[in-house]
């Protein structure tokens, strides 16, 4: 087919309508340069320019049969469909950026669920082993580390002497340390 002809526009869409791909071809060729470089000024990205300037070629030739444009208007309608295939894939990379930052949200709060549940347990286990200790020893251990209490107080208020109040608290951290550093 003479390229000449392809200058008329009606023309030239009745031709890609029909399969043409000499007219594919001209098309191509007419807007292709114009069509990246508009692509380069709105993405600012040369490689994204092309990929949609080969997106909307693609887009036109596999609906070639449904293409209704306007008398002069193709260069119009070529553009129309690049900037929307663009916007498209901006709205695309903006829900998986999302999705990704749910994801990693998701698995924080999972990691600090564990951490919690972990924190939990060991808790259980000192509260256990603090239990297990002598009667006398936890009485001491708990006045001091859980009420605050100093050493001089405790022995005031169990009728003990300091040094007896230091003995406890030695003898339930060792105990303590031995037992809980199996389980960390």
């Amino acid at each position: 087919m003479d390229q000449k002809s392809f200058k008329n526009e009606s023309f030239l869409i009745e031709q890609l309508k029909k399969g043409c791909k000499d007219a594919y071809g001209h098309l191509f060729k007419l807007y292709h340069r114009e069509l990246c470089n508009y692509m380069t000024a709105i993405s600012g990205n040369p490689k994204v320019a092309e990929d949609i300037a080969q997106q909307t070629f693609i887009k036109i030739w596999d609906n070639r049969q449904k293409l209704f444009v306007s008398k002069n208007k193709l260069k119009r309608y070529l553009f129309k469909v690049a900037y929307n295939l663009f916007i498209d894939s901006q709205r695309k990379k903006k829900r998986e950026f999302q999705l990704l930052e749910n994801l990693k949200q998701q698995a924080y709060l999972d990691m600090t669920d564990a951490d919690t549940s972990l924190f939990e347990e060991r808790l259980k286990k000192v509260e256990r082993e603090i239990d297990n200790l002598p009667e006398q020893c936890k009485k001491v251990f708990i006045m001091s580390k859980r009420e605050g209490l100093k050493y001089r107080e405790i022995s005031e208020q169990l009728h003990i002497s300091i040094k007896t109040v230091e003995v406890h608290m030695a003898k339930a951290m060792k105990r303590l340390r031995a037992q809980l550093t199996i389980f960390f």
